[in-house]
C-alpha cells in the first residue's frame, strides 16, 4: 500500500491539474485559429521534445526496456495528445474536460485493482462518487446536448482517460519514477516532428505565428512539460488509484479559467460542482484508514 502522501506531493499533482485545465480550451482556440491537430501535436512535442531528451539522456531508462517506454510514450505522448484534440472536431470542449478526467477517475482504480492488486482504499471510495456528483453538477446538462457525430468525439475522449489511467498503473506496476517517465514521454514523442514535417509541412503553422508561439509555449513547456513531471511525480508518490482523483480537477478549474479569461458565465450549479469535486479529491486523496 503506498504511503501517506506529503502536503508537497499533494500540492504537486494540483498544480499539474491547474496546469492542463486550460489545455482543452487552448486547443479549442487553436483550433478556431487556424492551426489544425497535427499543427499542436508539432508545437507540444517540438518544444518540449528536445528537453526531454536532454533529460533522459542524462537519467537513462534506468533498465526499462525500450518496448516499455514506447508503450509509456503511446500512453501519454504524442498519440494519446492527438486522440484528444481530434475528439475536440467532433465533440465540444466541455464534453471533453468532463469525460477525459472522468474516464480516468473511473478506469484507475479499476486498473490498478487487477494489474497491481490494489484494492481501492476507503478514501478512494469514498470520494469516488462524490467527484462524480461534482462532475454531474459541472456539466451535466451539457453532456446531454449535441447531435450528429458527437458520440464520436465523447467516445474518443473517453478512450483518452484510459490511457492515461494505464499510464499510471503501468509507471506503478514498471517502478518508473516520475522525472524518468516524463523524460521517456517527450524524448520518444520527438519521433512527431520528422513525420510532420514530412507530410504535412509547416505552412498552417507560418501562417498563424502568433498563435503558434502562444501555443507551443502553454502546449510545449506548461501543459506538456512540466505538468508532466509534477503528475507523473504525484502517481508514483501517492500510487495511481488515489491519483486518479486529481483529474477531476480539471473541469473545475476549468470552468474557472472560461470565467476569467474568456468571460463565459458561471451559474452557481457550476461553482457547487467545483467545490465538490475539490472536496472528493481531498477526501480520496488524504483519508485512509489508520
Amino acid at each position: 500500500m503506498p504511503e501517506q502522501p506529503s502536503r508537497a506531493v499533494v500540492a504537486a499533482g494540483v498544480l499539474a491539474m491547474f496546469m492542463f485545465s486550460a489545455n482543452f480550451a487552448a486547443t479549442g482556440h487553436a483550433l478556431a485559429e487556424g492551426l489544425s491537430v497535427p499543427d499542436l501535436v508539432f508545437l507540444r512535442y517540438g518544444t518540449a521534445g528536445p528537453l526531454f531528451l536532454l533529460l533522459l539522456l542524462r537519467v537513462g531508462l534506468g533498465g526499462l526496456a525500450w518496448w516499455r517506454a514506447v508503450v509509456l510514450a503511446a500512453l501519454a505522448g504524442a498519440p494519446y495528445f492527438l486522440l484528444t484534440a481530434m475528439a475536440l472536431r467532433f465533440a465540444p470542449a466541455v464534453h471533453a474536460s468532463i469525460l477525459n478526467p472522468g474516464g480516468t477517475m473511473v478506469f484507475a482504480p479499476l486498473l490498478a485493482w487487477w494489474l497491481l492488486r490494489m484494492p481501492p482504499e476507503i478514501g478512494v471510495r469514498v470520494g469516488l462518487p462524490v467527484i462524480a456528483l461534482g462532475l454531474l453538477l459541472i456539466g451535466g446538462a451539457g453532456l446531454g446536448e449535441g447531435v450528429g457525430r458527437v458520440w464520436i468525439g465523447d467516445l474518443m475522449v473517453l478512450a483518452s482517460g484510459f490511457n492515461w489511467a494505464l499510464y499510471g498503473v503501468l509507471m506503478r506496476r514498471w517502478e518508473v519514477s516520475g522525472l524518468r517517465a516524463a523524460a521517456i514521454i517527450g524524448a520518444v514523442s520527438l519521433a512527431w516532428v520528422p513525420v510532420h514535417l514530412a507530410v504535412f509541412g509547416i505552412e498552417g503553422i507560418a501562417a498563424h505565428p502568433a498563435e503558434a508561439l502562444w501555443q507551443a509555449g502553454y502546449q510545449g513547456l506548461i501543459a506538456g512539460g512540466l505538468a508532466i513531471v509534477f503528475y507523473s511525480r504525484a502517481v508514483v508518490a501517492m500510487g495511481p488509484a488515489r491519483a486518479a482523483l486529481l483529474p477531476p480537477l480539471v473541469p473545475a478549474l476549468g470552468v474557472l479559467w472560461a470565467w476569467l479569461l474568456l468571460g463565459e458565465h458561471v451559474t452557481p450549479m457550476q461553482v457547487a460542482g467545483m467545490a465538490t469535486v475539490i472536496a472528493g479529491m481531498l477526501c480520496g486523496a488524504l483519508w485512509r484508514r489508520r
